[in-house]
């Protein structure tokens, strides 16, 4: 499985920052793990209750707090908030670019790993449920659709994923998006050579 070659790359990427003070900074982990020998990446579907991103799917993450050292720590806290994995369960390879959302957040992705399988515990008020995806879903060419978005102006093209029934847009499908041509162009989803890896530090 491929997760030592993630964690290779990742440690060295590095992402791009956006030149700009607007926005309020926020984080999210992509949490990676491996069922089956398939490498899987999960999801939640946002509650109806949360203030932003209704129904939506997304990563757990959130907004930064003035307590979090790094946007890195932010990703980790929220995940926990959001789902119940630990920090001590949590390990991070490293980040995406920047994405900016239509509702004014400027947002760190960070990609990880977590353990599988884990007894989740999903914030009622945040989260709906979780959704699991293999990658391989996301290199399919038939999986990614032709989505437009209107922002009460204008209607724009985006990219968007839809697998099994769930539509992936907005920042997240831009954080996928990231994240699969980066897998394509260097080759980190070719199966390595069998390895001992610890999933959590």
């Amino acid at each position: 499985m491929p997760l030592g070659r993630l964690a290779d790359f990742y440690a060295s990427y590095q992402p791009q920052t956006q030149a700009t003070t607007d926005g309020v900074r926020a984080a999210v982990l992509c949490p990676l793990y491996i069922e089956n020998e398939l490498l899987k990446i999960l999801f939640i579907k946002r509650s109806q209750m949360v203030r932003n991103h209704k129904g939506e799917i997304s990563f757990p993450g959130g907004v930064k707090e003035s307590s979090d050292s790094s946007l890195t720590v932010t990703s980790i806290r929220e995940t926990e908030e959001e789902i119940g994995v630990k920090e001590i369960d949590i390990t991070i390879f490293g980040g995406l670019d920047e994405v900016n959302t239509s509702t004014g957040f400027l947002v760190s992705p960070f990609v990880g790993t977590i353990p599988y399988p884990y007894k989740f515990n999903l914030s009622g008020d945040e989260v709906d449920s979780l959704i699991s995806l293999t990658v391989n879903d996301f290199l399919r060419p038939e999986n990614e659709v032709d989505f437009y978005y209107f922002n009460g102006r204008q209607l724009s093209p985006q990219r968007a994923f839809k697998i099994d029934g769930h539509t992936i847009w907005g920042a997240t499908a831009k954080i996928m998006g990231q994240f699969i041509d980066l897998g394509r162009k260097f080759d980190l989803f070719t199966k390595s050579p069998p390895q001992t890896y610890h999933l959590a530090s």
